[in-house]
């Protein structure tokens, strides 16, 4: 540990023993965390904030100071331990491969959520979200994040040029439903990226 006998913790004062007594139950809440959920990618921050029991404050600093020591690894909302990696069977990745393929095919106008679930399993259908592979916009509409990020430049592009977009023109630039085209504007709102006004989004 960085910390020796005696040493600071923000503005505490704490014993090594304690340290390591800590560092220890971090490691264990970790291990069963990823021995129950081996396809996600860690636990979340407020999961093991409330399993430790400390103030927000206090709690940020002691992740901060079992990262800088290896012991954990903050990804955005979720702490893993460094050796945790989430990997597929080799009949997932087959389906995987498959599924994204048929993602491919019509990018948007993809299958929904609950034909993914039906494919590969709802576990590693949330993996590959959190992963950033697939982008969910709704509770049953996924697209591809290649497919997801160029739909946002394209209508990013056409309201800077135009000064607002219709949920019709979104449908027939990319040539999908209206369900999809629905999904997908309102998950750019909720994004913060655009804003409804009217029958128009404009940029937030």
């Amino acid at each position: 540990s960085l910390l020796g006998s005696g040493e600071r913790l923000g503005r505490l004062v704490i014993s090594r023993s304690w340290w390591e007594g800590l560092l220890g139950r971090l490691h264990r809440f970790l291990s069963d965390y990823h021995r129950r959920y081996p396809l996600r990618l860690g636990m979340p921050r407020e999961e093991l904030k409330s399993k430790l029991g400390f103030p927000s404050r206090l709690f940020n600093t002691i992740l901060a100071q079992a990262a800088t020591e290896g012991v954990v690894v903050e990804e955005g909302a979720s702490v893993r331990l460094p050796s945790h990696q989430v990997r597929f069977s080799p009949q997932e990745e087959r389906r995987v491969k498959e599924f994204l393929a048929r993602m491919a095919q019509d990018p948007y106008s993809t299958p929904s959520v609950k034909e993914g679930q039906e494919m590969i399993g709802e576990g590693v259908l949330n993996a590959l979200v959190e992963q950033g592979k697939l982008v969910r916009v709704s509770d049953n509409v996924l697209f591809l994040a290649d497919a997801y990020e160029k739909m946002k430049r394209q209508v990013v592009e056409h309201i800077e040029g135009q000064g607002g977009i219709t949920l019709a023109q979104v449908r027939d630039i990319f040539k999908t439903s209206r369900k999809y085209a629905q999904a997908f504007l309102e998950h750019l709102d909720a994004q913060g990226v655009t804003k409804r006004v009217g029958d128009k989004r404009v940029l937030r």
